[in-house]
């Protein structure tokens, strides 16, 4: 079975990209909502993240409230780090177990969409990177237009990921996502048969 490292940028196309492949045949886990779900039910996890943050985080249910802790962490890399040092380890774990688990159901190709791919140093589970990107004029427009940023907002979580420079010395492709619908869905394809799944 071959692992997709599906990453990139916000609004780069990484989940238009992950449905095609969805389509193809390829088993999916994205690495966003694994850590969603660990903020849920993982008890051990959401308290480490109460004690380096505190109960600010909460909302009226006890549960994190993610906008609250994206606050608090965005664009200030020493309690990003801090976070990221509660939860990476266990979404690795986690995504592991799906990759397994998928293994074991004979599936031929999985995809791991995670932004943080290569920030978190998942990149060595992967068999191949493909990394989506998109002119930042069009990430703009996507991330207001489509995803209801402000464009101070928008402008400001861009400013704050890594650049594409980093993430394509790992990229084993890079899938330019600033085309019309057929031509991604046929530079998609075009790299699936590739991969001989």
């Amino acid at each position: 079975m071959i692992v997709i490292g599906l990453t990139g940028g916000i609004g780069s196309g990484k989940s238009t990209v992950g449905a095609m492949l969805k389509e193809l045949g390829a088993a999916f886990i994205d690495a966003d909502k694994v850590g969603h779900r660990l903020l849920r039910e993982d008890h051990d996890i959401k308290w480490a993240i109460v004690s380096a943050f505190g109960e600010r985080i909460l909302d009226e249910n006890d549960t994190i409230d993610r906008k609250k802790l994206a606050g608090i962490v965005f664009c200030d890399p020493s309690a990003l780090s801090r976070l990221n040092a509660i939860t990476h380890p266990a979404i690795s774990q986690a995504v592991s177990e799906e990759v397994a688990e998928f293994r074991s159901q004979k599936f031929r190709a999985v995809v791991v969409e995670a932004a943080l791919l290569v920030e978190a140093g998942w990149a060595e589970q992967a068999d191949v990177i493909w990394l989506t990107v998109a002119p930042p004029a069009v990430i703009l427009r996507r991330l207001v237009e489509k995803m209801g940023y402000s464009e101070a907002d928008a402008r400001a979580r861009i400013a704050c990921q890594v650049s594409n420079d980093e993430r394509k010395r790992h990229a084993t492709a890079v899938i330019d996502t600033n085309t019309s619908i057929e031509e991604l869905r046929a530079r998609v394809k075009t790299l699936w048969q590739e991969l001989n799944v």
